[in-house]
């Protein structure tokens, strides 16, 4: 008896067991078949963004890994030029050498994207190129330890414009060359071996492009700033390691004491051309020049502690060394 207020079951429960039914697979012959694909006067036109949006994202990825690189291989050249103790022409033989190999690899990335970064693309794709910053700040510190000057915008491009048209970049023969050639009949006389072997090195050979006719890619405005930005805090490091070593600021030539300039001086002369530079106000202008004016102020608190220190104690003192049977003070 079922309780007052509640329904009574009175049917007989499912026999079998519950079960779906079998899907349709496509291909099978009760499936429908696919829709036509519907063309009319507009299908090309929108192929043709199709295929220029491909494209974009492609050359887009290609350059971003290209600057992925060259970041990495500025940031080692600047690790290597920090090794540097003094600012003169000749650098170290390791260091050099380090240099060189580094830099020629760089060559090779940027003449990879060169023919990418022509015309209006150079605009297009100039805010992921952040690694020519990064060359710039190389390039400018191995600059200024050489020679103790900034490097200027125009030398600076032209230096890494040289850097993309220094990698050899071959052509082929063009189709109809290659079948002229084919078809052309052979020689019957023989020539001398030189010119016979000449000849086949010019004809299996790839034509060599000309190195006015190379494409180019160069750091703009932009990308010069900010790397000389960040070359404060090189100069910063430089200085600090140069003086716990040799215990004097970095300077110039040691012959005329009188004339020379310190690193102290040459970063208070470039917090002064930044100061006089039209003033932006986005967030990345802020930072660096908050950057730039805290590492001349450590250059300038290393050079008066220098200063102080060098007048109490005569130069080339060394603290004694205590004797074997003093114990030492706790």
């Amino acid at each position: 008896m079922a309780p007052e207020g509640k329904r009574r079951w009175e049917g007989n429960g499912r026999s079998e067991p519950y079960s779906k039914k079998p899907a349709r697979f496509a291909g099978s012959g009760s499936s429908k078949p696919a829709a036509p694909v519907v063309r009319n006067q507009y299908t090309s036109m929108f192929e043709g963004f199709r295929d220029h949006m491909d494209a974009h994202h492609d050359r887009r990825e290609r350059v971003v890994k290209a600057s992925r690189d060259i970041t990495a291989l500025s940031k080692k050249v600047i690790f290597a030029l920090q090794r540097v103790r003094r600012i003169h022409p000749e650098l170290p033989r390791d260091v050099e050498s380090e240099i060189k190999t580094r830099l020629t690899e760089v060559s090779r990335l940027l003449a990879g994207i060169s023919p990418e970064m022509q015309g209006i693309n150079r605009g297009r794709y100039g805010r992921i190129l952040f690694g020519m910053e990064e060359l710039m700040e190389a390039l400018t510190f191995l600059h200024y330890l050489k020679y103790q000057t900034l490097l200027s915008p125009e030398d600076g491009r032209a230096q890494v414009e040289a850097m993309c048209r220094s990698v050899e970049t071959k052509v082929e023969d063009k189709p109809e060359e290659k079948a002229d050639a084919e078809h052309k009949p052979a020689e019957t006389e023989p020539t001398d071996a030189a010119e016979a072997a000449e000849t086949a090195e010019a004809a299996e050979a790839t034509k060599v492009v000309d190195e006015k006719e190379k494409p180019a890619v160069a750091p703009d405005d932009n990308d010069y700033i900010m790397g000389v930005f960040d070359l404060s805090g090189e100069m910063m490091r430089f200085a600090t390691t140069s003086a716990a070593l040799r215990g004097e600021l970095a300077g110039g030539s040691e012959e005329d004491a009188t004339k020379s300039r310190t690193i102290v001086g040459d970063m208070q002369e470039l917090d002064s051309f930044f100061q006089m530079l039209p003033q932006r106000y986005d967030k990345s202008w802020k930072i660096k020049i908050n950057t730039l004016q805290t590492s001349v102020k450590k250059v300038e608190r290393l050079g008066y502690d220098l200063r102080v220190r060098g007048s109490e104690r005569p130069k080339g003192w060394v603290p004694d060394a205590p004797d074997a049977d003093q114990a030492p003070s706790p």
